[in-house]
């Protein structure tokens, strides 16, 4: 398939992900993670999203006069930042709080489309610290790129037209890290290295970026953000099977409670 071919293809796992959130045999696994998201959600807006703008407006007034061109421009890149960075670090830390249950209800979602349960060769124990330190170095992953693409928008900035750019370069970084931060979820399962982990996304990295893409819009929808985590746990899983997984690999029936 051509890079539009995959990149399409990936929201739909986010589509399948909501679909399957009522289904029967996964509602146990889905209640904690929206537990999590609806706590989170209300803590960081009773935080900071409703000073955002006084902040950013207050900022904007101390700019010296010969900047005074750029005013506009950056109110709307720094507000798109902001919303991407709100989106992806809600995303880590609901994962990090969440990622014990994120794991069973991937495994649960994997014995549900293939009748077989992933098996990481790890005892319990094992796992949980496995995923932290699996946590930690994407975040260190992330972290390293992040600067490389700081400085790259801090030269942006000053160019008219190509500042413009700045807010989609951050929109793609963060669409694929949260890709990488759902599919984390069955390759972890599965006791994959962090390298393998990267050569799959890699491998398939249109897709993934589709992915992740849906994830990041779902995330920034009031509402929609309170149930984005498990939907879109049960969709990278679906996105991983089909992709890497077994040739026997079929789509769930939904069965529904009366």
């Amino acid at each position: 398939m051509n890079p539009i071919s995959e990149f399409v293809v990936g929201p739909g796992y986010l589509a399948r992900g909501f679909n399957l959130l009522t289904e029967r045999s996964l509602r146990r696994y889905v209640i904690v993670p929206i537990a999590v998201n609806v706590i989170l959600i209300a803590a960081l807006i009773s935080l900071l999203g409703w000073q955002v703008n006084d902040w950013l407006n207050t900022w904007l007034a101390g700019l010296p006069g010969w900047l005074a061109w750029l005013e506009n421009v950056l109110w709307w890149i720094v507000m798109v930042l902001f919303a991407l960075a709100f989106c992806y670090f809600f995303t880590v830390i609901a994962n990090l709080i969440a990622s014990p249950f994120n794991g069973m209800l991937s495994a649960r979602v994997e014995r549900l489309a293939t009748g077989r349960a992933p098996e990481s060769g790890m005892n319990l124990a094992g796992e949980m610290w496995d995923g932290l330190a699996g946590e930690l170095r994407r975040l260190r992953y992330y972290a390293s790129r992040a600067l490389v693409l700081a400085l790259i928008s801090l030269l942006l900035l000053f160019i008219p037209l190509a500042n413009l750019a700045i807010a989609p370069l951050w929109f793609v970084f963060g669409a694929f890290m949260l890709a990488f931060e759902y599919l984390d979820q069955p390759m972890a399962n599965r006791g994959m290295v962090f390298d393998d982990k990267m050569q799959h996304l890699y491998a398939r990295g249109w897709r993934h970026l589709g992915f992740g893409s849906a994830v990041t819009l779902a995330t920034a929808i009031p509402l929609a953000n309170l149930i984005v985590m498990p939907a879109a746990v049960i969709g990278a899983t679906l996105l991983y099977i089909e992709t890497e997984g077994p040739a026997s690999t079929t789509t769930p029936t939904v069965h529904n409670a009366p």
